[in-house]
C-alpha cells in the first residue's frame, strides 16, 4: 500500500519530534555529567583532596562511578547489577607526599656542626691539668730564692814549707784558694698574675633560615608526577648544649618555617616543631643522642572546606641515634650515623616506624670549604595501615662558611626506591640550596 504524501508528511513530522526529543534528553544527560565533572575538579584542587599518590586511585573510582551512572552502557558486576559509587572515605585524611621534601632542613654532614665543637673541644680535667701548670710554672718564676748570682772571690794565703828545708822569704810558697760566694740578683718587681677573664657562654641563639627545593616528582607519585620546587624559610630559637656531666649534655629547640611551592600553590603550608635531645659522648669519635620532637603542620591556604590555618598533621617522633666520625687523614674524614625513629601521627595513618642509615664522606678543601658525597637510606614500616618503604638517596654536598655566623649549604642527587604501595614512585634528582645566619646570642 503506498502512502499519500499527507502521509509521509505525517510521518517525517513524527520522526522529528521524536528525534527532537531524544536529542533534548542526551543534552540534558549530558549537561548534569558536565556539572558533576566540574564539581569533581573543583573538589581535587583543593589542598584537601590533593592529587598524590595515596587518593589517586579513589578518585580514579570516583570519575568511573560517574561514567556508570551517566551511560547505561557501563560495566557491570557478574549478577547484571550497576557498579555502586564509591565513598570518599579518606576525605579528612589526603595528605601530600611529603617523604622526599626536607621536613628537617638539610645538614652537610649526618653529625650536626654544634656535635662537631663538642668533640673539638678540650675535656674539663686537660683544662684542669693545664692551668695548675701553668700556675706552677708562675710561682717558680716569682719565687726569688731560685733566682741568684753567684761571684768568685779569690784569695790568697801562704803555706809553710817543709821543716828540712831552710825557710825564707823568698821561697815561701803560697797557694790560692777559691772561695765562692753567693750574691743575689737585684730584686725585679713581680709580675702581676693575670687573670682570666671570663668569656661569655650564651644560653641560646636566634637563626634565620632560607632555602629552595626542587623535585623532579616532588609529591612521589607514580600516576603523576609533577617536578616543581619550593622555598622554605623561617626561624629557629635554639639553646646551648647544657653540660649534665663532663659527657652529658642537654639541649632544645622551637622552629618555625613556611613552605611555599613554586607552582602548585594551592598545597602551601606552615610547619611548627618542637626538640629536645639528650647527648651523650661516648669518645672522642662516637657519640649516641635520644631525642623527642613534635611537628604540626597547618593549612596556609583557605578553601570550600577548611581554612588557613587549620591542622592537617600532627607528628610526634621519638629517636635514638648513634653518630660516628673517624678522621681518615688531615682533611678527609668519614662520618656515619644510624637512628632509630618510631612516629605517632594523627591522623594515625602515617604513624610509622623507620630505620635510617648515613654515610658522608667529607673533604676540606680549606678552613670554610668543606665538599662530600652522601649515601642515605631510610626503612619505614606503617603501622596503621599495609604499606612499607624503601627510600634511597645518593647526593653530593658544597658546605661554605661565610662568617662565624652564617654558612651556605648546596645538596644535589637522585633519590629512588619501592613502596608496598603501587601508586608511590620515589624515583627522581633533587636540588636544594639552604643559607643559615645566626641573629644573635643570649
Amino acid at each position: 500500500m503506498l502512502m499519500q504524501p499527507k502521509d509521509w508528511k505525517n510521518f517525517f513530522s513524527v520522526t522529528f519530534l521524536t528525534l527532537s526529543g531524544a536529542s533534548n534528553f542526551c543534552i540534558g544527560e549530558n549537561a548534569a555529567w558536565g556539572i558533576k565533572l566540574h564539581d569533581f575538579n573543583e573538589q581535587i584542587r583543593q589542598p584537601h583532596y590533593l592529587v598524590t599518590a595515596e587518593n589517586i586511585p579513589s578518585k580514579l573510582l570516583q570519575i568511573k562511578a560517574l561514567t556508570a551512572q551517566s551511560n547505561p552502557a557501563s560495566p557491570t558486576t557478574p549478577d547484571n547489577q550497576p557498579l555502586p559509587q564509591p565513598q570518599d572515605t579518606n576525605r579528612d585524611t589526603d595528605l601530600p607526599q611529603i617523604e622526599g621534601q626536607p621536613k628537617v632542613f638539610p645538614e652537610s654532614s649526618p653529625i650536626p656542626v654544634i656535635i662537631e665543637e663538642l668533640f673539638n673541644e678540650p675535656s674539663t680535667d686537660r683544662s684542669q691539668r693545664l692551668e695548675r701548670l701553668r700556675q706552677l710554672l708562675q710561682q717558680r718564676r716569682s719565687n726569688p730564692s731560685n733566682n741568684k748570682r753567684q761571684e768568685l772571690n779569690l784569695q790568697v794565703r801562704p803555706r809553710p814549707l817543709p821543716q828540712t828545708q831552710p825557710r825564707t822569704e823568698a821561697n815561701d810558697l803560697q797557694e790560692l784558694e777559691l772561695l765562692i760566694k753567693p750574691r743575689p740578683w737585684p730584686r725585679q718587681p713581680t709580675p702581676p698574675i693575670q687573670q682570666p677573664v671570663a668569656k661569655f657562654k650564651p644560653i641560646g641563639s636566634l637563626q634565620a633560615q632560607v632555602g629552595y627545593f626542587y623535585s623532579s616528582n616532588i609529591f612521589s607519585s607514580e600516576f603523576f608526577p609533577t617536578e616543581d620546587g619550593l622555598m622554605f624559610y623561617g626561624l629557629r630559637l635554639a639553646s646551648a648544649y647544657f653540660p649534665l656531666t663532663s659527657k652529658t649534655y642537654i639541649n632544645g629547640s622551637i622552629d618555625g618555617n613556611l613552605i611555599r611551592y613554586t607552582e602548585q600553590s594551592k598545597f602551601n603550608y606552615n610547619q611548627l616543631s618542637f626538640n629536645i635531645g639528650l647527648y651523650q659522648q661516648f669518645s672522642s669519635r662516637m657519640y649516641g643522642e635520644l631525642a623527642w620532637s613534635n611537628q604540626q603542620f597547618f593549612y596556609a591556604r583557605n578553601s570550600n572546606s577548611f581554612a588557613a590555618g587549620d591542622r592537617f598533621l600532627n607528628e610526634n617522633s621519638l629517636r635514638l641515634s648513634l653518630g660516628r666520625r673517624d678522621p681518615l687523614n688531615s682533611k678527609l674524614s668519614l662520618d656515619s650515623f644510624y637512628q632509630f625513629s618510631a612516629n605517632f601521627s594523627e591522623p594515625d595513618n602515617r604513624s610509622r616506624i623507620i630505620n635510617s642509615v648515613w654515610v658522608s664522606l667529607n673533604y676540606k678543601v680549606q678552613q670554610p670549604l668543606q665538599v662530600g658525597i652522601n649515601y642515605q637510606f631510610n626503612l619505614s614500616d606503617f603501622t596503621q595501615r599495609q604499606r612499607d618503604d624503601e627510600y634511597h638517596r645518593i647526593f653530593g654536598h658544597i658546605f661554605y662558611r661565610v662568617s662565624d655566623a652564617s654558612s651556605l649549604n648546596l645538596q644535589s642527587g637522585i633519590s629512588f626506591g619501592d613502596s608496598t604501595d603501587k601508586n608511590i614512585d620515589f624515583d627522581g634528582w633533587f636540588l636544594t640550596v639552604y643559607y643559615n645566619l645566626k641573629l644573635g646570642e643570649f
